[in-house]
């Protein structure tokens, strides 16, 4: 599939809905003021949600080549560790089967300081590449997402995903593999300390709400990660593929503009 944007025009499913807005807020409490609605409709307009190329890669279901994870490292090992020594550490990880496949361990990026913090699934094929979390065309998605959705760039958020390495022909990360690569992510989020974390996809939204259940279930609620707002919303490769999904996605980072103050 030719990877050109056939869409000159706006699409009308992402123009302001108040309905939808309001019902995104009110799940976490949040009342929009009066005053917002004209803006709001000015910054919907102008989102870059509005025309996304699709993309013609769905992650399959495959299980082949991995073997038991042997557990997390031990909180000791990792508790007076900076960013830069757990990235290390992680580049030598042999604690479950994906490290006899990858090109690269796939850390995280951005600002170690940062208010806010993306966690995806696993590293893609480009990602695995050149050693660093969405760099294909989802990330160039979610690069549109920031500037123009958010206002903010890639460095002034951190960006990761739960598993450190990529799966066989990018397959959904297995239980055991998320085990495994627990502990990592929750060094990033404890030397982060963001202020909010946006969960991108299901299996990085069931790690961070301890809910096994669909994604559609668990967006529009409130949920706290080790006392972290936790926004869940869908991955950019699922709305390149389904491009209809990208105004429900538009409508769950209210509550991160909300709260963040990015308006």
């Amino acid at each position: 599939m030719s990877e050109s944007d056939p869409q000159n025009g706006t699409d009308s499913s992402l123009m302001f809905d108040p309905a939808l807005h309001d019902r995104a807020l009110a799940g976490w409490g949040i009342r929009r003021r009066r005053g917002d609605l004209a803006q709001e409709e000015k910054n919907s307009e102008e989102n870059i949600l509005l025309n996304s190329p699709e993309d013609s890669t769905l992650k399959g279901a495959s299980t082949a080549g991995c073997t038991p994870p042997e557990g997390n490292p031990p909180v000791d090992v990792l508790e007076n560790l900076d960013l830069d020594s757990i990235a290390r550490l992680v580049a030598s990880c042999e604690r479950c089967g994906l490290c006899q496949h990858r090109q690269n361990t796939v850390f995280g990026t951005g600002n170690p300081s940062a208010r806010l913090m993306f966690v995806g699934d696993s590293p893609g094929e480009e990602d695995d590449l050149q050693g660093l979390p969405f760099v294909g065309r989802s990330g160039q998605l979610l690069d549109r997402i920031l500037s123009q959705g958010l206002k903010l760039t890639r460095d002034s958020v951190y960006i990761t995903n739960v598993l450190k390495c990529r799966p066989p022909e990018s397959r959904d990360p297995l239980p055991e593999e998320v085990q495994s690569c627990g502990s990592y992510l929750d060094a990033q989020i404890e030397r982060v300390s963001p202020e909010m974390i946006v969960a991108l996809g299901k299996p990085a939204a069931q790690f961070l709400t301890g809910e096994d259940t669909s994604l559609k279930r668990l967006r529009g609620r409130k949920h706290v990660y080790k006392g972290v707002p936790v926004v869940v919303t869908h991955h950019p490769a699922f709305l390149l593929q389904q491009p209809q999904a990208k105004a429900e996605c538009w409508h769950d980072l209210q509550v991160v503009i909300e709260t963040l103050g990015l308006k």
